[in-house]
C-alpha cells in the first residue's frame, strides 16, 4: 500500500516570518534579503516583475514597507547621556575602539555614501542610523560627544549581535583580540553576515574553528573595483593583524593597564603584546592649522596618556586637548614641556637618550606603550632632518608595532607613503638604523646602538 505523498513545503515561507516581518528591523531585512538573494542564485527569473513569487511578495512583504513620516511629525533624537569610558567599556569594545575610529573618521556634518554619492547618509563615526533606528539624512548636523556616544553604542549593539549569531562554542573559545577584530569588520558590514551568502568563507572557518585562516579570509572582503578598495584593504589588514596578535588562543585578555610593582602574591601582571587600547590621534587635524606639521611629539605622549589613562582625552582630537596643556609649559617641540604636561596628568615620566629595544621590552611588558624620536628621511644608511616621534607598543624578535601620528613612512627611502599609521610594523633592523643614532659632522645620522631617544613613564598616579 503506497502512502500518500507529503505536500511539500512552499520555497518562500507566507506565514509565521512574513506575518511577523518588520522592514524597521535591520536584521528582519537581512533575513529578507538572503531569501531572495538566495532565490534569485538558484532561479534568476524567480522574482522577475509578473511572477508569481513577485505578486507574492508584493503583497506579504512590500505592502508591509514602512511610509515615511514628514520631519514636523518625528519625535527628537534620544541621546545616550554621554559617552562611555574606555574604562566602562567591554573589553572587546574597548580593543576595537581606536581600530573603528582609525578607519571610519569621524564627520560632524553627514556625507554621502562614496559608492553611490548619495544614499545612506553618513554621520560620526560611520553611522547611517542613530540609535533609535531612525536614518541619517542630508544636512544633519551632530556634537562631537553625540558622535562618541552613537559609536559606542553601536559598538556595544554589534558586539551583543555577534556573539548571538556565531555559534557558541566558536564564540568562547576567542580571545578579546579576535572578537575585537570581528566587531571592526562587523562595524563596517553589519552584525548579520555571519551565514549570510558571500561570507561564506569566512563563516565556514569561523564555525570549524579553523582559527588561522581567518586573516586571508578577511582580506576578501574589499569591494574589489570599488572607491572604497583602498581603504578597505587597509582595514582588513589591521583587524587580521589583530587577529595574528591575539595573547593566548581561547584565553581572554583585559585592557591596557599600567602595573608598575608586582600584586600581592609576588608575580608581574601579564600584559597583551602588542598593548591593547593604544589609540591613534592624527597630528593632521589639528585645530591649529600652524602647529599641524610640529605636533608629533605632543600627539605621541598624548597616545601614551590616554593609553595608560583611559579617558582622559576625549574624542579623535584629544591630541589637541594634551597640546593646549603643553604650550602652557612652552613649544610642542620642547622636550620639558612635554613631561610638565604629562605631569600635569598625573603621569611622571622622563626623557631618555640612551634607550635600546630591551629598554621598550621592559616597558610594553609593564602595560606601558612608548614615545620614542627617530630620524625619518634621507636613505636609512644616512638618515637625515629633525627628527619624528610616534609611539611603540608592541614587539617580536624581528618587529616593533607602532602608531605614526603622521601617516606610514617608508623607513627604507624614508618617505611618506600614506596617511595610514596604525598599527604598523617596522622592522627592528631598519627602524634602528634611524632611532638609535648620532649626529655626524656633515649633518647627517649614523647608527650608534644604545642612543635611542624615548619618554619613559616612571610613575602613575
Amino acid at each position: 500500500m503506497s502512502k500518500t505523498a507529503k505536500p511539500s513545503k512552499p520555497l518562500v515561507p507566507t506565514s509565521n516570518y512574513v506575518s511577523h516581518y518588520d522592514p524597521a528591523k535591520s536584521h528582519h531585512r537581512a533575513w529578507l534579503q538572503a531569501v531572495l538573494d538566495r532565490l534569485v542564485a538558484l532561479d534568476p527569473k524567480a522574482l522577475a516583475e509578473g511572477s508569481e513569487l513577485r505578486d507574492l511578495w508584493k503583497a506579504a512583504v512590500e505592502t508591509k514597507a514602512p511610509r515615511a513620516q514628514a520631519p514636523e511629525a518625528q519625535a527628537p533624537l534620544v541621546w545616550p547621556e554621554k559617552p562611555a569610558t574606555p574604562a566602562d567599556l567591554p573589553p572587546t569594545v574597548a580593543v576595537a575602539l581606536p581600530l573603528v575610529k582609525e578607519f571610519e573618521g569621524c564627520k560632524l556634518s553627514a556625507y554621502p555614501n562614496p559608492e553611490t554619492g548619495a544614499e545612506p547618509w553618513t554621520i560620526g563615526w560611520g553611522s547611517t542610523a542613530y540609535a533609535d533606528g531612525r536614518q541619517v539624512r542630508k544636512g544633519d548636523r551632530i556634537s562631537q560627544e553625540q558622535a562618541d556616544a552613537l559609536l559606542h553604542t553601536r559598538l556595544m549593539h554589534d558586539a551583543t549581535e555577534l556573539a548571538a549569531v556565531l555559534p557558541p562554542e566558536s564564540w568562547q573559545a576567542l580571545n578579546v583580540n579576535q572578537r575585537a577584530a570581528l566587531l571592526s569588520f562587523t562595524y563596517n558590514c553589519g552584525p548579520y553576515w555571519f551565514g549570510s551568502p558571500g561570507y561564506t568563507t569566512l563563516t565556514r572557518h569561523l564555525r570549524n574553528q579553523a582559527w588561522e585562516q581567518v586573516p586571508a579570509a578577511l582580506m576578501l572582503y574589499v569591494n574589489p573595483g570599488g572607491p572604497s578598495e583602498a581603504g578597505l584593504r587597509r582595514r582588513r589588514k589591521a583587524e587580521a593583524a589583530l587577529w595574528s596578535a591575539s595573547p593566548i588562543q581561547g584565553k581572554a585578555a583585559s585592557p591596557v593597564r599600567v602595573s608598575s610593582t608586582a600584586p600581592a602574591g609576588g608575580s608581574m601582571i601579564q600584559h597583551p603584546n602588542p598593548l591593547l587600547g593604544v589609540p591613534r590621534f592624527q597630528q593632521r587635524d589639528s585645530v591649529q592649522p600652524a602647529q599641524r606639521d610640529r605636533t608629533c611629539f605632543s600627539s605621541s605622549c598624548a597616545m601614551l596618556l590616554e593609553a595608560i589613562k583611559p579617558g582622559t582625552l576625549k574624542g579623535a582630537n584629544g591630541d589637541d586637548q594634551y597640546l593646549a596643556v603643553v604650550q602652557r609649559f612652552g613649544d610642542t617641540t620642547d622636550a620639558s614641556a612635554q613631561l610638565r604636561a604629562l605631569a600635569h596628568f598625573g603621569v611622571t615620566a622622563r626623557l631618555v637618550q640612551t634607550a635600546d629595544f630591551q629598554l621598550l621590552e621592559q616597558q610594553i611588558n609593564r602595560g606601558i606603550p612608548v614615545p620614542c624620536g627617530y630620524i625619518h628621511r634621507g636613505p636609512v644608511e644616512r638618515p637625515t632632518g629633525s627628527g619624528h616621534w610616534l609611539i611603540v607598543y608592541g614587539h617580536t624578535p624581528t618587529h616593533v608595532v607602532v602608531n605614526d601620528p603622521w601617516g606610514e613612512p617608508d623607513l627604507v627611502h624614508g618617505t611618506t607613503l600614506n596617511a595610514k599609521g596604525m598599527g604598523l610594523r617596522f622592522s627592528r633592523l631598519n627602524f634602528a638604523r634611524r632611532w638609535m643614532v648620532q649626529r655626524t659632522g656633515d649633518g647627517t645620522y649614523q647608527y650608534a646602538p644604545g642612543h635611542g631617544w624615548a619618554v619613559v613613564v616612571d610613575q602613575v598616579r
